[in-house]
């Protein structure tokens, strides 16, 4: 049986992330990428679980992809059973770390600025779309993203810890 990497996402973008990550690893790993927004909490997680299930035996690894600025939503986050994969203050920090280490506190506007300026990929990028170039690009630097992210502390800003997908999908592969 293929594993299933369940990922509740925030929104289109991360979303957007998780289907290229999915593309990207292909079989024998089933990554299911579901939008919940603000809607996040135990019950939908529960039922997606089960409607995934094919056999008692199945395993299911389940991911909350979501940004750390909207604090209404981190405490839903806390009464769910999943791996956070997290990102303070956004998901595009975590594209950020592809390219460069951060480590001074930042905003949302702040953290877009700055990926837009590192480098020709990213002057026009748009939420909530990758283009092609922006996907080769944060595919041939994940491992330094994963480096750099590891380096930065907890839920603090700034932080990422959606390397912890990544990793979880390398280690079945291997």
């Amino acid at each position: 049986m293929k594993p299933v990497f369940l990922v509740f996402c925030e929104g289109e973008t991360e979303e957007n992330y998780v289907d290229f990550i999915r593309r990207q690893y292909k079989s024998p790993i089933k990554i299911v990428p579901k939008t919940a927004g603000s809607n996040i909490s135990q019950r939908l997680i529960s039922r997606q679980q089960n409607e995934l299930k094919i056999s008692k035996e199945e395993q299911i690894s389940t991911f909350l992809m979501y940004d750390l600025d909207v604090a209404p939503v981190v405490e839903k986050l806390k009464s769910c059973k999943a791996v956070w994969l997290c990102s303070s203050p956004c998901i595009e920090l975590w594209f950020l770390l592809h390219f460069q280490r951060q480590t001074a506190e930042l905003q949302s506007e702040q953290c877009i600025r700055t990926l837009r300026k590192a480098g020709e990929n990213w002057l026009n990028y748009q939420k909530p779309n990758l283009s092609d170039s922006q996907k080769k690009a944060l595919w041939e630097n994940k491992k330094m993203a994963v480096e750099r992210a590891k380096t930065l502390a907890g839920n603090s800003n700034p932080s990422s810890s959606i390397y912890k997908l990544l990793e979880a999908i390398e280690n079945y592969r291997q």
